[in-house]
């Protein structure tokens, strides 16, 4: 099965032209969870239809590429994020939950380059809430300045999950950064350093 964007899949999401937001390429919004269903989506962790409904009415589509596997879906207003699998045409919600309990503070990114751990999308909890909390206790603090610093060291951001996926050919990573902010190619180089910290952790080999 060719990895495109499928006819059915085009007649499912509205794609519509939307700026990145949080370094989230959205590059469309679901219709609503019936019309994909019509056209063969299912659910690959059983939730029942009612719940896809009211969680993926116009949901935002992040990161759908012809040449990944998967793509996500957000529920709108900065929600759970979904894997959506375009070989078994499922979709199946993330057990990914942010540190603060507030979703909005979870962002995404897909880093199509190998840099030496593969490619993949990765979710990042930016752990804003916390420590803006901890930001704001700090000036009370006998010194607020070690305070603050503490707060950025302890509720510095994170990355929370990583699905691996397709990597992007030169011309194709070529155009996404044609299309990408500043900061979505910031977050991109981030999150690639921190995957080779984490495999320079495991393997030794740094």
């Amino acid at each position: 099965m060719k990895l495109l964007i499928t006819a059915a899949l085009a007649a499912s999401l509205c794609i519509i032209s939307v700026s990145p937001v949080l370094a989230e390429n959205i590059v469309g919004s679901v219709r609503a969870w019936q019309y994909m269903q019509a056209d063969g989506w299912k659910s690959a962790d059983g939730t029942d239809n009612n719940t896809l409904h009211n969680a993926l009415y116009q949901a935002d589509v992040i990161g759908n590429y012809p040449w990944t596997k998967q793509f996500l879906l957000r529920a709108r207003g900065g929600g759970v994020y979904y894997l959506v699998d375009k070989k078994t045409h499922t979709v199946r919600r993330l057990d990914v939950k942010p540190a603060s309990g507030y979703y909005a503070d979870l962002t995404s990114v897909y880093q199509g380059e190998n840099r030496g751990k593969g490619c993949s999308f990765a979710i990042i909890d930016s752990q804003y809430r916390l420590r803006d909390e901890a930001e704001r206790d700090a000036v009370v603090a006998e010194d607020p300045g070690k305070a603050i610093e503490l707060a950025w060291q302890q509720f510095s951001p994170k990355v929370v999950m990583t699905i691996p996926d397709n990597c992007a050919n030169k011309h194709q990573q070529a155009d996404l950064a044609a299309k990408s902010s500043e900061d979505d190619r910031k977050l991109q180089q981030w999150v690639a350093q921190q995957s080779l910290v984490e495999l320079c952790r495991r393997t030794g080999n740094c």
